[in-house]
């Protein structure tokens, strides 16, 4: 369980990276040729529970409904970056969701944290582990490895290596 996690993730930083460098030029092209979300397997780069303007379904703050032109670019850009291969990790990297079953949960509150145990449905067993970690000044670090708990596509649980200071809403 724990070997796979490792042995996946130098895949998984090269699509990260990936969609980090391509965010500009695939956001260009929805804008230029009114696709939303990206055709095929270009949307892998985003994510697969949403378009490219998911931010403003998801309540996302700074997320905005009717633009065009540069600011449209922007945010589509934003939100590839927000969300980074996520199709990737959901599709290639991820657990299959169909079956799947919680073998142990731990969840606290101070700090925020969760352990989860699963076990896919040919018996195949993995894990997600996400910690808040207060900083100073109403910023976290947020830390989320293993797969998510929760198949934002329906299909997989996504593979996750997620760290980064956010500000506490």
């Amino acid at each position: 369980m724990i070997l796979r996690y490792i042995a996946y993730l130098p895949i998984n930083l090269f699509f990260v990276g990936l969609a980090y460098l391509l965010s500009p030029f695939l956001a260009g092209a929805s804008v230029i040729f009114d696709s939303n979300p990206l055709p095929g397997r270009w949307q892998w780069f985003s994510t697969l529970d949403a378009d490219l303007d998911g931010g403003i379904g998801q309540g996302v703050k700074g997320y905005k409904a009717d633009l065009s032109g540069w600011r449209l670019w922007w945010q589509r850009t934003s939100w590839i970056c927000r969300n980074p291969a996520h199709g990737w990790q959901s599709e290639l990297l991820g657990m299959p969701a169909a079956g799947a079953v919680i073998l142990e949960q731990q969840i606290g509150e101070q700090p925020k944290r969760q352990w989860y145990l699963m076990e896919t449905a040919n018996g195949v067993r993995f894990f997600c582990w996400k910690r808040d970690q207060p900083l100073i000044g109403g910023f976290y670090l947020k830390i989320w490895l293993g797969w998510v708990n929760r198949p934002y596509d329906g299909r997989n649980h996504h593979y996750s290596f997620q760290i980064g200071p956010k500000r506490r809403s």
